[in-house]
């Protein structure tokens, strides 16, 4: 049988992983001269894992991995945890669209990635930390996020697709064997 927290836990490290990776060769250029994009894999991959746990396991999944990629990648732990937490919950008032097909699972996390990134945008110009118009830095940071977080979102679908189905016949297989065996138990 498959444990599928400990697949899941590793993918979501080595997706924090690529975002840093990501982070580090393509920086975002604060003088807004030229466009920038911020990698999501993590906070996306979290989204797609969740979307089928129970709510208080999503709602602690989420955080769990909002608490680590905060701790170990960046410095805004408190923030991250909360923003996976929040959104690994509303998640879950969408499970029967998700389960329509692909294109609502990818609609449903492409705009909860998007209103992250408003809520990330919007929480220090309120605050007053931040001086640029949303028009300068849609175009300069978030259009090549849109982009490029949209396609890894199709292909962290097809991964996780083919993961579950992976698992779901290794499962068939083990119930298998283990009619198998008490079939054969029962004979004797």
């Amino acid at each position: 049988m498959i444990n599928k927290e400990r697949y899941a836990f590793v993918f979501l490290a080595i997706l924090a992983m690529l975002d840093q990776l990501f982070a580090y060769l393509f920086s975002v250029d604060f003088t807004y001269s030229s466009l920038s994009f911020v990698s999501h894999l993590c906070f996306c991959g979290c989204l797609l894992v969740v979307s089928h746990e129970k709510s208080l396991n999503r709602i602690l999944y989420a955080c769990l991995c909002g608490l680590c990629v905060g701790m170990f990648f960046t410095t805004d732990w408190f923030v991250k945890m909360i923003l996976f937490g929040l959104f690994g919950w509303l998640i879950g008032f969408f499970k029967e669209m998700i389960d329509q097909n692909h294109w609502m699972h990818f609609a449903i996390v492409f705009l909860m990635m998007f209103v992250s990134d408003l809520l990330c945008f919007f929480g220090p110009k309120l605050l007053g930390l931040l001086t640029m118009s949303f028009v300068k830095w849609f175009i300069h940071v978030e259009a090549l996020t849109l982009i490029f977080n949209g396609v890894a979102i199709f292909i962290l679908i097809y991964i996780i697709t083919v993961f579950t189905r992976y698992a779901m016949i290794k499962d068939i297989r083990y119930k298998r064997m283990e009619k198998l065996k008490l079939q054969n138990i029962r004979r004797k």
